[in-house]
């Protein structure tokens, strides 16, 4: 027998040995032992490990340069997903956490050119290698700025990644295309000499990482990230971060990004297939005076990181109230479906509910009632915090009701600020300060509790959607009051116009705003913009106007461009125009402004209670005609009774006079025999007298005595009767004297009510209201006249007012709370005030000045990462159908109160990664899919969960429950606003749309139809189908439109990309329709998502996917209401269908588009595509 004894590991197999170098790496006697062992070994996977084991043997010599250890295991082949390491519950909230973490880190951030990670900026662009590395070339900052260089290591071809997963997961019908676009594996920023920077050098992409573990099938390492990241940090920061023998740190070289790469890659286990070498760097300018070097770029999914503070604050068991319910925490008790508890709907539109304030609508018209429903609930709801949804169908003024709860929180917030004599008083120094220059400091204020909790973000994960609501608020045409311009008006116009502006920033077709109400935030574009026109600007800046209240000077120097040489020194113009008041003026429109908006209030209050008291009169009629109505029922039953009684006692009486009758006679013959009874002796001898006596006696005295029995016999029944009778008599006339009473009663009410609608009409919600048609209740407004609905709008310009004059008073400590934060926006908070927990004190501020601030969800985390939960008073989630359920838990968690707004039944969440990888992630962790993850579920999903308010729609797959449902839609024409109502909302919708005045597109083309052929393809796009729209264009053309409001929309990315293509070559007829083709191609013509949440007065459809194969492609177009109801919900006035009436009709949802008397079919023959015109 062999002697192994010189090889301890000889039985190992190559697993326990690759397991043995994972943990010993720092043994060096260990290693030698397993070099020494794979010597006698020549397996691809032991020559692998004998070269790692030599690596690190000669780590130990020479640290400094070193490869860090083994992160992840090597790769192994393919294999099914592996078997739970830990017993996940049932859709329990880690394991939701855990899935939706694995999810997003297989969900990089991606680019397309290296110029992406320099928003576009070709010049930040270096590449590499080159004959020398451009930090080493001595290359110059710009003025003021500090230069450093962002050094992406490496990339991963999404297009062939994405290839691979399809192999492994399979394909779905339709998914974003990536072929053009990578993904970083890591980045580390250095400085201008190419040595890295202290703090926070690296990143490392989450996709590097989890794409082989998915693609081996080890789904359930994918929610380990957050454990993972931090290591991968810190090992590839000491690769990168050399220094030297005399400890001086190096420079990196090319050779040190290569092996950086290369460590990575194997690391990982990157297939070289699927990765890039490093090949360029980005040159970052950051601002001179910032205190932190710049984080390197976001390479991973924007929600990993709030995903970690999430779970964090589960195991804690510090998640605030609203993020519990998201997760399933804390399901509702009971529920009330407001469409059929008419009770519950009456008393949330109550007037006791109804904020004292509202916005001030063109038009002046007030909410309908779900709407004022939704307005009263969330405000109710969430008084003590949580998370409420509405659901909110095309066209049903989500929008509006926004409105309405801004003017809540404004007013709520003004009531708060007057409380205050002095609002100076209502800051307090914290300690902290940042330094200006040398000498100079801006003190940071804290501020009292009571000025907390008003702050407004809006959501989205629509671009469109939180931009069109930020956007929409100031401007003019959203404001009924058009004297009305009190509130910054000329700050705010620079504000909104900011990215319409030209080089010198004179805004080119500038939006009018009446206030500063809102403003967009959110990507780093986006608040650097707000920053340089808020902030900044040479004329408007709110810094120039809240110096000028504080009482400095503020002039500004127009100097020569060429020399330089002072020609004007003038005041600003935002001190000109918008007149920063005095010290003392400041506390007199202090006063001012705080006394009339408390004699509003108070009026309104007034007015409120009224209000209620003529409902509780309601609510009291109404009960007392339902006791009215039962009391006379039991009036009825109870005389019934009392003439049962009475039938019956005359019943007795007559057996009570038969039997007097039999006994009375009888009576009298006893009497009278007994009186000639025989004497003493003839009964004593009992004589023959005495025998006959006897003999007479005895019948006659018993007759007697049946008969005297039977009379007591019927005299109880006769005496109980007669009680009996009495009794419900007496029970009759009590309940008739309270019914007298009560219909008294009622009739006073009832006059007091009939004058109540005669000063009230059909807004007075009794219970006649709800006896009216679904039409005619869904657009009644409840309680309030029109007069009272005018004041609360001044009451709302008053709060502005308000908060105006209280900003005024206390600009010095505004002026200092906001110049800090102006300077986190470019270069990241002070640590010390992120360590302290005083970054909300600033963001308060902000919003104290700009009520509503709007974000994607893409962006929280950047913008808002390091604010402690519950920091912000309200979210309102915009479009949450279209929301990852992953996407909004940081914005969530941030807020201590939040509305989602959506439908579920428009575009659901768009998901990059295979149908069957996502199911398989969901399975590992124990998720239930449909429930919890995209495409199923969505932001406005789970929200409706929560709510205890809620509608119910049947559907095919049975009742859809949803939050808060609104129902009046003012969009949509027929046929649309019908085809939309029928397969997706029930029927339930009410149309309210204005009546159709024509448009010009409509003149020509004519009603909306169906144009059916027959084409042939080879792929999804049919050329002939594309020919009709270039001949409806070339129609509209002729008839003289010119940019014609309308969207050419399909199903299908290949469609849309071929519909660009050709209509790109129709240069003539673009011309001739005064649009550029290019421009107006991207925003007006693609696939149905592309616009979600935009309308136009017509719709073209252009179906695609004519041939008898691609009946899969049409049941996926077809099989959910979704993408139907999206198409033909943006069109307001004219709805074209273009397309294969025999393919199409009968799939799905697309048959109530092919029913003759919804869309009228033309029949059209096909011809081949035509050459555009040049």
């Amino acid at each position: 027998m062999r002697n192994h004894s010189k090889r301890p590991f000889f039985h190992h197999s190559i697993t326990q040995l690759e397991a043995l170098f994972q943990s010993s790496q720092n043994c060096s006697q260990l290693l030698k032992q397993l070099a020494d062992e794979l010597q006698h070994r020549d397996t691809l996977r032991a020559t692998k490990l004998r070269e790692e084991v030599a690596a690190a043997l000669n780590t130990m010599k020479n640290p400094k340069f070193s490869p860090p250890p083994i992160i992840t295991p090597h790769p192994a082949a393919p294999s099914q997903a592996t078997p739970p390491a830990k017993d996940w519950g049932l859709d329990e909230p880690s394991s939701i956490l855990a899935a939706w973490t694995a999810l997003e880190a297989l969900t990089p951030q991606t680019y397309r050119r290296p110029e992406d990670f320099a928003s576009g900026d070709r010049a930040c662009v270096a590449d590499l290698p080159s004959t020398d590395l451009p930090w080493r070339r001595g290359e110059r900052s710009h003025p003021k700025r500090r230069l450093f260089y962002h050094v992406v290591l490496g990339c991963i071809h999404m297009g062939r990644a994405t290839e691979d997963l399809i192999r492994a997961f399979g394909e779905d019908e339709e998914r974003p295309s990536r072929i053009q676009e990578k993904s970083a594996i890591a980045a580390v920023m250095i400085d201008q000499n190419g040595v890295v920077v202290e703090d926070k050098a690296v990143a490392v992409s989450s996709f590097a990482w989890a794409l082989p573990l998915a693609l081996q099938g080890k789904l359930g390492e994918l929610g380990q990230w957050p454990s993972i990241e931090g290591r991968a940090v810190e090992e590839l920061t000491k690769l990168v971060d050399r220094v030297d023998d005399k400890g001086k740190r190096l420079s990196l070289d090319w050779a040190n990004i290569l092996a950086a790469h290369n460590w990575l890659a194997t690391r990982f286990g990157l297939p070289h297939h699927l990765i890039e070498k490093p090949s360029f760097a980005i040159r970052v300018y950051h601002y001179f005076k910032a205190k932190t070097p710049p984080e390197p770029a976001l390479l991973n999914s924007f929600f990993l990181n709030d995903l970690s503070r999430v779970s964090a604050g589960l195991a804690a068991g510090t998640l605030p109230a609203g993020l519990r319910a998201y997760l399933g925490m804390a399901a509702p008790a009971s529920t009330f479906d407001l469409l059929e508890n008419t009770a519950a709907l009456e008393q949330a539109v109550s007037p006791a509910l109804t904020p004292a304030a509202r916005w001030p609508v063109p038009g002046g018209f007030p909410l309908v009632l779900l709407q004022q429903a939704a307005v009263n609930l969330a405000r109710t709801e969430l008084r003590q915090g949580g998370i409420v949804a509405v659901n909110g169908p095309p066209g049903t003024g989500k929008t509006t009701l926004l409105r309405d709860l801004v003017a809540g929180c404004v007013l709520d917030r003004a009531l708060a600020m007057a409380t205050f004599e002095d609002p100076e008083a209502a800051f307090t120094p914290s300690g902290e300060k940042v330094a200006v220059g040398d000498k100079a400091f801006f003190h940071l204020y804290r501020l009292d509790e009571r000025l907390k909790g008003h702050e407004i973000l809006v959501a989205s994960s629509n671009n469109k959607a939180v931009e069109n609501v930020s956007k929409e608020l100031p401007a003019t045409k959203a404001m009924g009051r058009v004297d009305y311009s009190g509130y910054f008006k000329l700050i705010s116009d620079v504000v909104l116009n900011t990215d319409r502006a030209d080089e010198d920033g004179t805004p080119v077709d500038p939006t009018d705003t009446w206030g500063l109400i809102a403003a967009v935030l959110g990507n780093a574009r986006n608040r650097a913009a707000f920053q340089k026109a808020f902030w900044w600007h040479e004329d408007f800046a709110f810094r120039l106007y809240l110096k000028a209240a504080k009482g400095d000077p503020v002039v500004r120097e127009i100097k020569d461009p060429a020399s330089g040489e002072i020609l004007e020194r003038r005041p600003p113009a935002v001190v000109e125009t918008e007149a920063p008041p005095t010290a003392g003026q400041a506390k007199a429109n202090w006063r001012r402004a705080r006394d009339r908006m408390a004699r509003l209030h108070q009026e309104i209050q007034a007015e409120l209670t009224s209000l209620e008291e003529v409902r509780r009169r309601c609510l009291t009629l109404d009960k007392l005609r339902r006791a009215l109505a039962e009391g006379r029922s039991q009036l009825d039953l109870m005389r019934e009774q009392a003439d049962r009684h009475e039938t019956y006692l005359e019943r007795v009486q007559v057996e009570l006079q038969a039997a007097r009758d039999a006994w009375g006679p009888l009576s009298n013959q006893l009497f009278q025999l007994r009186a000639c009874r025989p004497g003493l002796l003839a009964r004593l001898f009992r004589t023959k007298s005495w025998r006959e006596w006897m003999a007479r006696l005895a019948p006659i005295a018993q007759a007697e005595k049946t008969a005297s029995d039977r009379l007591k016999r019927c005299e109880g029944p006769v005496t109980d009767a007669q009680r009996s009778l009495a009794d419900w008599n007496s029970r009759v006339r009590t309940l008739e004297d309270q019914l007298t009473a009560q219909q008294e009663q009622a009739d006073t009410l009832s006059r007091a009510v009939d004058e109540d609608r005669g000063r009230l009409g059909n807004r007075l919600v009794d219970a006649d209201f709800f006896a009216q048609s679904h039409t005619d209740w869904n657009l009644a407004s409840p309680w309030l006249p029109d007069d009272l609905h005018r004041k609360r709008e001044d009451l709302f310009l008053a709060a502005l007012d308000v908060h105006r004059a209280f900003i005024d008073v206390a600009a010095q400590k505004v002026l200092h709370n906001l110049s800090i934060l102006m300077d986190t926006f470019a270069v990241g908070p002070p640590p010390e005030l992120v360590k302290k927990g005083l970054l909300g004190e600033l963001w308060s501020t902000l919003f104290l000045v700009v009520p509503v601030l709007s974000t994607t969800f893409a962006s929280v985390e950047r913008m808002l990462g390091a604010l402690p939960p519950q920091s912000l008073g309200w979210l309102l989630v915009d479009e949450a159908g279209q929301a990852l359920p992953q996407a909004a838990t940081g914005a969530i968690l941030r807020a201590k109160r939040t509305i989602v707004v959506g439908d579920p039944l428009q575009i659901p969440p768009v998901v990059t990664l295979p149908d069957r990888l996502n199911a398989q992630i969901c399975s590992y962790f124990n998720v239930t899919r449909k429930l919890w993850a995209a495409p199923d579920a969505s932001c406005q999903t789970l929200a409706d969960r929560t709510s205890r308010f809620q509608g119910s729609f049947r559907s095919d797959q049975g009742p859809r429950q949803v939050g808060m449902p609104l129902l009046v839609h003012r969009r949509c024409q027929e046929p649309m606003f019908g085809i939309a109502n029928r397969i997706a909302y029930d029927g339930q919708m009410v149309h309210a749309a204005k009546p159709d005045d024509g448009n010009s597109i409509g003149n020509i083309l004519g009603p909306s139809r169906w144009f059916d052929l027959d084409g042939t393809a080879d792929s999804k796009w049919c050329a002939a189908e594309g020919e009709v729209v270039v001949d409806l264009l070339r129609r509209l053309a002729d008839g003289g439109v010119v940019d014609p409001e309308l969207f050419i929309i399909t199903p299908f990315r290949s469609v849309a990309q071929e519909m660009r293509r050709r209509l790109d070559r129709e240069r003539s007829l673009f011309a001739h329709l005064r649009i550029t083709p290019g421009d107006w191609t991207a925003n007006h013509v693609g696939t149905i998502h592309t616009v979600q949440g935009r309308e136009a007065d017509a719709v073209m459809l252009v179906l695609g996917a004519p041939m008898a194969a691609q009946n899969g492609a049409r049941a996926w177009a077809t099989g959910t209401p979704n993408i139907l109801n999206v198409a033909v919900s943006r069109a307001k006035k004219n709805f074209y269908v273009i397309g294969s009436y025999g393919a199409w009709s009968g799939m799905g949802h697309a048959r109530e588009l092919g029913h003759p008397t919804v869309m009228p079919r033309e029949r059209l023959q096909a011809a081949s595509a035509k050459p555009g015109i040049d």
